[in-house]
């Protein structure tokens, strides 16, 4: 079985880097979201997975919905500065696998710090 891959996004001012890495199965998020995969896939195929720990931080109908509750989370403080959030396709085989680890507050909508506008 292909392990799928994830998609680390980190800024620079001038624009967005992203690099490709392979999946960690022992990461606390997908752990977390291995636990709930079969109840999720039932009640929201299709669908996207934010978890950040051991939370579910919600299921959303496009990946820009996810991206976007993530950072509001995170600039609202509802989530701690360099606490990695994994937002994964709701499938069996997940075609899209983000994980993001914010470090600093957004300032302005397009801020290269922020999850917000990256994809």
């Amino acid at each position: 079985m292909q392990t799928p891959q994830v998609v680390f996004l980190t800024a620079a001012f001038s624009g967005v880097s992203l690099c490709h890495m392979v999946t960690s199965s022992s990461s606390e998020e997908s752990r977390t979201y291995e636990s709930l995969k079969a109840d999720l896939l039932r009640s929201s195929p299709g669908k996207y997975a934010a978890v950040c720990g051991k939370r579910l931080l919600g299921v959303f109908a496009s990946i820009d919905d996810a991206l976007t509750a993530a950072s509001d989370a995170f600039d609202d403080d509802a989530l701690p500065v360099g606490a990695p959030i994994l937002i994964t396709e709701i499938a069996e085989r997940a075609s899209v696998r983000v994980m993001a680890t914010p470090q600093h507050k957004a300032n302005a909508a397009l801020s290269p710090v922020s999850l917000r506008g990256m994809l």
